[in-house]
């Protein structure tokens, strides 16, 4: 195929260095803290609706149970090894999230919260054992303090970060790699090239077909006919397992450019009047994550599908989009539109089993502009009315003042009956000790 490699790429100076810090089966660890009799037993925790299996603990992975795999095919196994099973929390889990994030930014300013168990750091040093010490304090710091551990891997770029990290995981908690081909290369060829941080399904059938099958052996490929192939974010990686830093670290979280609210309803739903309260519960969440980001959204879509298992209609997918005038963040607003749209895509005796809702066009509100025919007067109320809102539900607690039309019952509302306490977010539900 006309592939030639690079023999020794120059390497950089070991000063600027790049950790992956990662929570060790973040949500599965989170029910462990609250629960320490949980501790070194087989556990898992479910999607919405009680689906799928999304968390396994160590000890469940050991049994053979997989990520996705169906929780009415794994009953046979988890009845017979007694696995523990726990509905999503993830109130739960945001929360002891935002609490490691909080002590790795105290330790390092230079943060990118990459997802919600996982942060890029970005610092300099000139001693490698004494950087092992540090981050051996903090591991033991976010222990000590949340109950959750992590794996930290060390190295130049956020590529060779990532490899770390699953050696890591391995060996005790910690593992480095720097500029040293003797260290590296070995590591690298023992990783599948579809195990590399951004490299997909069909990137790694592109790869693997063309002899590449390893991570060295992508380190080792010619820029030139890679770039030419593929594209130049996987360029990128290949030049960061050189040792060349490319992919940037975001200290700060961007605001997002889309916000969708997706959830299944409990059990299909033929009714109109529950599907208005499902959407509307939908549309209220996404508003609040618009104004947590300061943000408004002159882009509204609504969609409701039924069940893609039905063998009998197959699936069914209805929607529709409304462009608003006017950016808004108000709830009453987007539901008033969402509504509309509901009403024209709505068609009797389907079964519905989930709900949609997108905003885009999504922008900065000190960047809102106003027309001649806009009411600023009512605009400035609705404003200060989401603020009143939005201060007493953080306060209170979510959804201690809520729209009407969001139902009192929710029937349709997603099943989580295996889901533990919130313990850190409801004064109702801290744990308490018998002494």
């Amino acid at each position: 195929m006309g592939r030639c490699y690079l023999h020794h790429p120059p390497s950089l100076a070991m000063k600027q260095y790049v950790a992956l810090i990662d929570c060790n089966n973040f949500y599965a660890s989170c029910e462990q803290v609250f629960n320490p009799t949980l501790r070194n037993k087989p556990l898992i925790i479910l999607s919405n609706n009680d689906g799928c299996i999304i968390a396994r603990s160590n000890e469940a992975k050991r049994l053979g149970i997989r990520m996705g795999e169906p929780f009415f095919k794994c009953k046979p196994i988890i009845e017979k090894n007694n696995v523990q099973v726990f509905s999503s929390n993830y109130t739960l889990y945001a929360d002891m999230s935002s609490r490691v994030m909080t002590i790795i930014r105290d330790s390092f300013p230079k943060t990118e919260i990459y997802s919600i168990d996982e942060a890029f750091v970005y610092f300099a040093h000139s001693n490698e054992k004494s950087i092992i010490e540090e981050f051996s304090k903090l591991r033991e710091r976010i222990l000590k303090w949340t109950g959750i551990p992590v794996s930290i891997g060390i190295s130049t770029t956020k590529t060779l970060a990532k490899v770390a990290n699953k050696i890591a995981k391995k060996e005790g908690g910690i593992s480095t790699l720097v500029n040293d081909d003797k260290l590296i290369e070995p590591i690298l060829k023992e990783v599948e090239v579809g195990e590399i941080w951004g490299i997909g399904n069909r990137l790694n059938e592109f790869l693997t077909s063309n002899g590449i099958s390893n991570a060295l052996e992508l380190k080792e490929v010619d820029y030139k006919w890679i770039r030419k192939k593929t594209s130049i974010n996987v360029l990128k990686t290949v030049m960061e397992l050189n040792g060349f830093p490319c992919i940037e670290l975001k200290y700060a979280e961007p605001n997002k450019k889309q916000i969708i609210t997706s959830r299944a309803f409990a059990s299909g739903v033929l009714d109109f009047n529950l599907l208005e309260e499902g959407i509307s519960t939908y549309i209220s969440r996404a508003a609040e994550k618009l104004r947590e980001q300061d943000s408004l959204c002159s882009r509204i879509t609504v969609a409701i599908s039924t069940n893609k298992f039905d063998s009998n209609l197959g699936y069914i997918f209805l929607h529709d989009t409304i462009l608003l005038e006017q950016s808004t963040n108000s709830t009453s607003t987007l539901i008033h539109h969402g509504i509309n749209i509901l009403k024209k895509i709505f068609k009797k005796g389907l079964l519905y089993k989930k709900g949609h809702v997108f905003l885009a066009e999504i922008q900065d509100s000190n960047f809102k502009q106003f027309t001649f025919n806009d009411n600023l007067e009512l605009i400035d109320k609705e404003e200060r009315l989401m603020k009143v809102i939005d201060k007493i539900n953080n306060h209170y607690g979510k959804n201690t003042l809520k729209y009407s039309i969001t139902g009192v019952n929710q029937a349709w509302i997603t099943k989580r009956t295996k889901k533990s306490k919130h313990f850190t977010t409801n004064w109702n539900d801290l744990l308490t000790i018998s002494i």
